[in-house]
């Protein structure tokens, strides 16, 4: 029995670009601390928030015209961590609605934080031909891991859809 091999495609050229404005969005969300960043693949021991990319921008489907314009739908995964210590009971159900809440933003649905609500009323223009379309959460936030020290991990999982028109 011969099996199919997937070919996957990726939109390689887009990666920089859509990392960059996925975190500048992230770091617009309402929900962060004065001051607080979420950075790119860097976390603190201690705590802190980082946004980590997927397997790249993988292209779902793909069209081109007799004119041999060409456009695709891609998909760029991501995670954003929120790493924090001494966690009480109620804390690890505000960092989990934290997460949850940001996913819920980034999909443009209203959030209420700290007793305002929020909602994000446009995606930012992308360079290229690439125009971001949603955003979606992948797997709602989760704990996974919890060190010696009493130091709390907890991810979500989302993933940010745009067009390539070329």
């Amino acid at each position: 029995m011969d099996e199919k091999k997937e070919n996957i495609k990726y939109d390689v050229e887009g990666f920089e670009a859509l990392t960059e404005a996925i975190r500048a969005l992230l770091n617009r969300f309402p929900g962060l601390d004065e001051g607080e960043k979420i950075a790119f693949a860097t976390l603190r021991q201690t705590g802190g928030m980082a946004m980590y990319p997927g397997t790249g921008a993988v292209v779902e489907s793909e069209r081109k015209s007799v004119t041999g314009r060409v456009r695709q739908v891609c998909r760029y995964p991501f995670v954003v961590v929120y790493r924090h210590g001494g966690l009480g009971e109620a804390d690890r159900a505000s960092a989990k609605e934290r997460l949850d809440a940001l996913g819920r933003w980034l999909g443009r649905q209203s959030v209420a934080l700290l007793g305002q609500r929020h909602r994000l009323e446009a995606y930012p223009a992308l360079t290229g031909g690439r125009k971001l379309l949603d955003f979606s959460i992948q797997a709602p936030a989760y704990l996974c891991e919890r060190d010696d020290h009493q130091v709390e991990t907890w991810a979500a999982e989302f993933a940010a859809r745009y067009e390539n028109i070329f």
